[in-house]
């Protein structure tokens, strides 16, 4: 049996405490598992060193009631995997198992205790209730729908593809909860649904894409599969694009640059939600920049990151589960640290990530893609949510470089395994998964295609159809 009993944890220095635990109190016997919710990484290094005894609280008590082997304190991460309590039983004899997280793991069985921290104290998680749904119903649910409110049928699957991407490669935040949002904007003109984006050859390695305020995602496909072309047939290839609205995951697009050989460099602005660094309003775009690597066979090597801390998606993703984010995620109107998802959309705001040295790469990504690409930068661009009857003109700007004409004797993917195990020298034992880019999407992508895509029930109602289905 593990037990806290009215326990008081602080973090930081004496004058700049931040408290932690408040009078709490949790029970784990032998042989149960609990999941704890809404921690974020400080906290949960601070509970795990608390459990296994290497820090003691400020005040009330923490009694293990056998040996060391009784327990197993489990850090899950921000973002734990979806399958993550299916390596958690067949302990001999019954361990007390508590698994610490940012959020919870869509599916987490009811069988397992989930609670949530909140106000200092553990309290009962919120369901965060999700239904598994196969790809390709959702790609066909999408479809539908957005064809029912007037979209060409190219434009639909266009879309409906990219966000069941997302969806198989974990990033729900960028799936089919964003097809709600989609079709109001139809509806209030800010996207242009009839829409056919124009591609302009200013040069033979040059073009300008004009999106015509219709949707995204068939804007970066015609730029995708005319930067990867261009770039094998002349080495190097450029492809700006203005006048465009929400483009989804920028590693959706990789599969041209595979299927040339074409290293791609993609950069896209977004409105405003993140804070520079001291700063309590949002006043730059979590801009997104991604790089791809073609690979010998299969899937691409993607790098594909936000400027902020965390997509402003998984936060609303967070939000339709109706579970708490990380204090690290968020900021509050008055600047202040918060857990709830909802103050994004009440003035709130997302810090940068790398301080300063993130504040320049959002730079980069706002004068190549913005000023320089889609005459906009992310000041003046506007919410896709807040704004539904207005074009959000954003830009992006995507960057070939064919392997074949540069790498001389070994092409880039044949380095990666070199620093693969860069990575893996600087541990002293062993990692556990991830500890490489790919590795989330790649562990996710299995999952997905075997069992479906986790959909909220929030975003299920939200669209009218069927759970169950």
């Amino acid at each position: 049996m593990l037990t806290l009993s009215d326990v008081v944890l602080t973090l930081g220095t004496a004058g700049n405490e931040r408290v932690l635990l408040r009078g709490a109190d949790l029970s784990v016997a032998g042989g149960d598992t609990v999941l704890l919710i809404g921690l974020d990484a400080p906290a949960r290094q601070a509970m795990a060193d608390l459990l296994a005894g290497r820090i003691r609280p400020a005040y009330g008590s923490v009694t293990l009631e056998r040996g060391d082997a009784g327990r197993m304190v489990l850090d899950a991460g921000d973002e734990p995997s979806d399958g993550i309590w299916q390596d958690l039983g067949g302990a001999s004899p019954p361990r007390a198992v508590v698994v610490l997280a940012g959020r919870r793991p869509a599916g987490w069985p009811d069988r397992y205790r989930c609670l949530e921290l909140r106000g200092g104290r553990f309290v009962p998680g919120r369901a965060g209730a999700t239904v598994r749904v196969p790809l390709a119903r959702l790609e066909q649910r999408i479809r539908q729908a957005l064809t029912e409110a007037g979209a060409p049928p190219a434009a639909s699957a266009s879309v409906a593809r990219v966000l069941v991407d997302a969806e198989c490669r974990g990033h729900r935040s960028h799936g089919v909860a964003l097809l709600p949002t989609y079709l109001r904007r139809i509806g209030a003109g800010g996207i242009v649904a009839g829409a056919r984006p124009a591609l302009t050859e200013v040069t033979g390695s040059l073009a300008v894409v004009d999106a015509g305020g219709g949707f995204g995602q068939p804007a970066m496909d015609v730029a995708a599969e005319w930067c990867a072309a261009a770039a094998a047939a002349t080495g190097v290839a450029a492809v700006a694009v203005h006048n465009n609205n929400h483009v989804g995951m920028l590693a959706a697009y990789r599969w041209p640059f595979q299927r040339d050989d074409v290293v791609g460099l993609l950069m896209n602005t977004s409105g405003p939600s993140v804070s520079a660094p001291g700063a309590a309003y949002p006043t730059l775009g979590s801009n997104a920049l991604c790089l791809v690597t073609p690979a010998a066979a299969g899937e691409p090597f993607c790098i594909d990151l936000a400027t902020g801390v965390v997509a402003a998606g998984k936060i609303r993703d967070a939000a339709n589960l109706g579970v708490p984010v990380p204090e690290a995620w968020l900021r509050d109107a008055a600047g202040r640290p918060t857990t709830d998802p909802d103050e994004l959309d009440r003035g709130g705001s997302i810090p940068l990530f790398g301080g300063y040295k993130g504040l320049c790469v959002t730079l980069i990504v706002e004068i190549l893609a913005g000023a320089l690409a889609g005459g906009r930068v992310s000041p003046d661009v506007a919410k896709q949510r807040k704004h539904p009857d207005t074009v959000m003109g954003c830009g992006q700007l995507l960057i070939g470089v064919s392997a074949g004409h540069v790498s001389g004797r070994e092409p880039p993917h044949a380095f990666l395994g070199t620093l693969r195990e860069a990575v893996l020298a600087g541990y002293d034992e062993p990692p556990p998964r991830p500890w490489f880019p790919d590795q989330v999407e790649e562990d996710t992508a299995a999952d997905v295609r075997r069992h479906g895509a986790p959909v909220p029930v929030t975003v299920l109602r939200e669209l009218g159809w069927p759970a169950g289905d």
